[in-house]
C-alpha cells in the first residue's frame, strides 16, 4: 500500500514542505508536493502572498542560498507559522540565524583583532535582532493579553473595596 504525504504527516506529526534544488544553470527550484502546499505551510491563505513570502525568505539567503535553501522550507515547517505575519517574521529569523552563521564562519578565520572585532560587533547585534524577533513572534501568538495589576489600595472609612476580578456585566 503507497502511503500518501498526507498518511506520513498523520502518522509522524511532520509538516509537509518543498524539496529545495538547483538546477544545471544555478537557478532555485522548490519541488511541491500539492497546489497550495507552500500557502499551507506558512499557514498563510493565499498562495501568491505565500510564494511571495517563501521566495522572498530564499533571496534574504543571498550568496548562502545554494547550501541553506532546504533550511528556509524547514524552518517553516519546524516553527509553523499560523497567518502571513508570523510567516514573515519566520523568514526574517531564519535569515538573521544564517546572517549569524556566516558571520561566525568568517570571525573564527580572521585572524586580525579590527577585523574580529568588527565581526563581534556583528554577531552581538545579529543576536539582538534574532532575540527581538523572537520575542515578537511569542508576543504576537499570545495576542497581547493585558493585565492591571494594582499595587496599593487605600480605602477611607466608610468606603467599600472589592479584592478579586471585577467584571461589568454590560446591563448598565
Amino acid at each position: 500500500m503507497k502511503t500518501s504525504k498526507t498518511d506520513l504527516e498523520a502518522a509522524t506529526g511532520t509538516r509537509a514542505y518543498p524539496s529545495m534544488q538547483f538546477d544545471d544553470k544555478g537557478a532555485l527550484n522548490a519541488h511541491v508536493g500539492a497546489p497550495g502546499e507552500i500557502a499551507a505551510l506558512l499557514g498563510m491563505k493565499t498562495p501568491d502572498a505565500a510564494q511571495g513570502v517563501f521566495y522572498s525568505a530564499l533571496e534574504a539567503l543571498g550568496a548562502s542560498a545554494k547550501s541553506k535553501a532546504q533550511l528556509v522550507a524547514a524552518m517553516f515547517a519546524e516553527i509553523e507559522p499560523r497567518d502571513g505575519i508570523e510567516a514573515m517574521l519566520v523568514a526574517q529569523m531564519t535569515a538573521t540565524h544564517v546572517a549569524m552563521a556566516v558571520v561566525s564562519e568568517k570571525m573564527s578565520h580572521a585572524s586580525m583583532f579590527t577585523v574580529r572585532e568588527s565581526y563581534e560587533r556583528s554577531m552581538t547585534r545579529l543576536s539582538r535582532t534574532y532575540l527581538a524577533q523572537m520575542d515578537a513572534l511569542k508576543k504576537y501568538r499570545a495576542k497581547a493579553q493585558q493585565v492591571v495589576r494594582v499595587e496599593r489600595v487605600t480605602v477611607h472609612e466608610g468606603g467599600q473595596a472589592i479584592v478579586g476580578d471585577v467584571r461589568h456585566g454590560g446591563d448598565g
